[in-house]
């Protein structure tokens, strides 16, 4: 399996890039943001700012906008393709309680909204591929360590952990007929 590593989150930099690769079988988008050395998630509407909001839109969605654009084009009508981004349960908007983190949640709810559109999209088009949004679980990362602490004991997954619940997810559930659900660790759907 080849692995891309796109270091910008610039839409003419990922199509750039994407233009020169054979056409995949298989894409995982990884990327996200939550904070930032001049972001954080927000407790207050008032806290809410442009740049914030356009930080978290840019990391969040960009990516997998530009790589489903830069697929759309060269897909053909019998193609097989998996494509699977990672989003977060916060970004479900059924099951948001809390409120707070106003442009990670929003961003990461466009982010599902995307991939679900065009899997709709795609069934007519290229009924052969399969496009999933999918929460790791909260994973011992730079994204999540400031709120660590409030991870219940056990609940906390190791980097190879959440990758192996991706693997198994990927596997055993991402199919044309489960196209455009977003997917908890376990393998459970989860509402939008």
């Amino acid at each position: 399996m080849n692995q891309l590593e796109l270091a910008s989150w610039d839409w003419e930099d990922v199509v750039t890039t994407l233009q020169g690769l054979t056409l995949p079988d298989q894409v995982l988008v990884t990327n996200g943001m939550l904070w930032s050395q001049t972001i954080q998630p927000e407790k207050r509407t008032e806290s809410l700012t442009k740049e914030g909001l356009q930080e978290a839109f840019n990391a969040n969605v960009l990516v997998s906008a530009a790589c489903l654009q830069h697929l759309s084009g060269r897909l053909k009508r019998d193609s097989s393709l998996t494509f699977m981004a990672v989003s977060a349960k916060v970004g479900s908007i059924s099951d948001n309680r809390l409120g707070g983190w106003h442009a990670y949640r929003s961003s990461k709810a466009a982010l599902n909204m995307l991939v679900k559109t065009t899997a709709i999209e795609w069934q007519r088009r290229f009924p052969n591929t399969a496009l999933a949004t999918y929460h790791p679980g909260t994973t011992d990362s730079g994204l999540s360590e400031p709120f660590q602490q409030r991870v219940p004991d056990g609940q906390l997954k190791s980097p190879v952990q959440a990758a192996r619940c991706l693997i198994q997810v990927l596997d055993e559930h991402i199919s044309p007929a489960q196209s455009g659900q977003l997917w908890n660790w376990d393998g459970s759907v989860l509402p939008f």
